[in-house]
Order: C-alpha cells, then structure tokens, then sequence
C-alpha cells in the first residue's frame, strides 16, 4: 500500500511545527506497516468509522486523529482533527 495526502489536507499540515509534522508522518508510516494485520490496528488505534472511513491515532498527548480512505493500491488520507471535528464530519457525510 501506498499513503495519499490530499491538497486540503496538506495545506493545514504545513501550518504544524516540525515536530508535529514528524509525529504525523510517523503515524501515516506506522497505518502503511500495520494496514491488512488486524492486531497491528489496535496498537495504533486505526478503526472503522463508517464502511468506507477510517480513523488512526496521531500521538497520545493530544487527541487528534487522521480519517482516511482505502481505494487500493492506495490509502488516501484527508482529514485530521479532534474526536468531536471527526464526529462533525461523519455526520455531514450521510
């Protein structure tokens, strides 16, 4: 598999810090490594949001999580924000 970061997405990425912007690839590489093993989900926290959405976890300190997309040969990230943003997204999906 092979990680996308859409536009919109990347657009707020660049206004992280460096360390942040570290934290998240980090996070990105460890969903690629762990994608299609299930017990490898858990420790990075990835979970189903909807049939076709997904959450992973970026760091503990905060929380803040990526929402992504499966369209193989591709996992296609766009969105990134907090547990309630994430929530606010899925429900203006349906």
């Amino acid at each position: 598999m092979k990680a996308r970061v859409t536009d919109e997405l990347l657009e707020i990425l660049r206004s992280k810090s460096k360390s942040e912007r570290q934290e998240i690839g980090e996070a990105i590489n460890q969903v690629l490594e762990s994608w299609g093993r299930p017990h490898g989900h858990s420790g990075i926290g990835i979970r189903r949001l909807t049939k076709t959405i997904f959450e992973c976890r970026v760091g503990l300190d905060d929380w803040l999580a990526f929402v992504f997309i499966v369209t193989p040969p591709e996992l296609v990230f766009f969105f990134i924000g907090n547990h309630d943003e994430i929530q606010k997204l899925i429900r203006s999906n349906r």
